[in-house]
């Protein structure tokens, strides 16, 4: 009986030459190219066990738009595809993140030919020892968490190893976190949920010289440890972060207090805080107040300042205005200042006023007749007669009009129009005065006569 492509066969033939018919014809089949990418197809989707393979790596550089060389490439993303094997790898010399988490490893391999790689996430496998790490000189980021580890080993050569990522393991005593002193560096660090009982796990933790963030909530441990929270943080001295919230300077110093000088010290302590805040906030309360004071009194001298500056040019003005008055101008100018002046005078009653028109309009008239004597006396000398009769029809000017044209004038519009008149008439004519208007305020212009 002999098998072949599925079918069972009685044969006379000899079990030799149906041993190399068998071969013969699987070698035909492995030789068709198609078969061949079939089997490569059911191996890598729909088999049992899912590989690494170039043609995997070539679709997730084209899903994830990396470069097509490889050694180009600095992150490779290779999370949650059922992968159990850690292979394919040897071209990427250049990556310094690799997401491995979510598959099914159970070995760390495969990454001999990544020295430059810094972050390795392997988190959700199935890794029960930590190794073949040595290669990676570099690694600074390691996440190990929900996997199958019973003991720390192979860290050794990580020296800069800062970040550690150990929750949901199977740690159990300190012991097994020992090796956790071959890397001094390490500043963040999580235990949590795993099976730690031994208080001396507080012993290894103690001595990282740089441990700020522990995550130890969830194990056995933290229900053994008296007071937990103020023992740890007052043995790991550099803490800033533990478990749910962080480690304020106030609580450390509390703390330390605490382990002291138990309770009472802790309460003097707090009290000193509480009292040492007033006092600060009364410094700042106390400092704005002084800026305030400060910035009213400037403001205050300012004014004053600016105050004085304005009455210093109000008196320089003044000066001047005397000086100017002292030094009456002349000219067209200087009549309309008088003018203007006539027009409002200071304190000036109505009686004035009239009376100093009528001596303006009688000191021109005096001055007109007086010129038209002397004309008619020096034609009558010349013997220009005719001039004479001229002179003597032309008659007094415009300035001597009728007194009803005076009257029906008012005080203010006589002393625009004759107060220059006015003055240019007492000044020539010294003796002339006017009388004293009457008791209503208004002077009678039928009495000039």
């Amino acid at each position: 009986m002999c098998t072949r492509a599925g079918e069972t066969h009685v044969t006379t033939e000899s079990p030799e030459r149906c041993a190399t018919a068998s071969i013969a014809s699987s070698m035909a089949f492995s030789a068709d190219p198609r078969g061949a990418e079939d089997d490569e197809e059911d191996e890598t989707v729909l088999g049992s066990v899912k590989r690494v393979t170039p043609k995997v790596l070539k679709k997730l550089v084209k899903e994830q738009k990396l470069y097509n060389t490889p050694e180009l490439n600095d992150k490779l993303y290779l999370h949650y595809h059922g992968f159990q094997c850690i292979e394919g790898l040897d071209a990427w010399t250049g990556l310094r993140a690799l997401w491995l988490e979510g598959n099914g490893f159970d070995k760390i391999d495969g990454l001999s030919c990544l020295k430059e790689l810094r972050c390795l996430y392997l988190h959700q496998n199935c890794i029960k020892k930590i190794e073949n790490l040595e290669c990676c000189p570099k690694l600074s980021n390691l996440q190990f968490a929900n996997n199958q580890i019973k003991r720390l080993e192979g860290l050794s050569g990580l020296t800069r190893l800062s970040n550690l990522n150990l929750g949901n393991n199977q740690l159990t005593t300190a012991e097994d976190i020992r090796h956790l002193l071959a890397c001094p560096e390490i500043s963040v660090l999580d235990l949590q949920n795993n099976s730690l009982a031994d208080v001396a796990v507080l012993d290894v933790l103690e001595a990282l010289p740089c441990l700020a963030v522990l995550q130890l909530n969830g194990n056995p441990v933290v229900s053994k440890i008296p007071q937990y929270r103020r023992t740890v943080i007052s043995r790991c001295k550099s803490l800033t972060y533990l478990d749910d919230r962080p480690v304020f300077e106030d609580e450390r110093l509390t703390v330390e207090a605490w382990a002291i000088g138990g309770l009472p010290a802790e309460r003097a302590e707090r009290r000193r805080q509480r009292e040492e805040k007033d006092a600060a906030h009364r410094r700042n309360i106390e400092y704005m107040q002084n800026l305030m004071a400060g910035g009213k009194k400037a403001r205050e001298e300012r004014e004053r300042k600016e105050r004085e500056e304005g009455e210093g040019m109000a008196d320089e003005g003044e000066e001047g205005e005397e000086g100017e008055e002292g030094e009456r101008p002349k000219g067209p100018a200087a009549v309309g200042q008088r003018k203007k002046e006539a027009a409002e005078p200071a304190g000036e009653s109505e009686g004035d006023m009239y009376a100093r028109a009528l001596r303006a309009v009688e000191a021109k008239r005096a001055e007109l007749l007086e010129k038209a004597k002397q004309r008619k006396a020096d034609a009558v000398a010349a013997g220009e007669e005719e001039a004479v009769e001229e002179v003597a029809a032309a008659g007094p000017p415009a300035a001597t009009a009728p007194r009803s044209t005076f009257q029906e004038k008012s005080a203010a519009q006589l002393v625009e129009e004759l107060g220059d008149t006015a003055e240019e008439a007492e000044g020539q004519v010294p003796g002339l005065q006017a009388a004293a208007p009457p008791a209503g305020g208004s002077a009678n212009l039928e009495d000039l006569d």
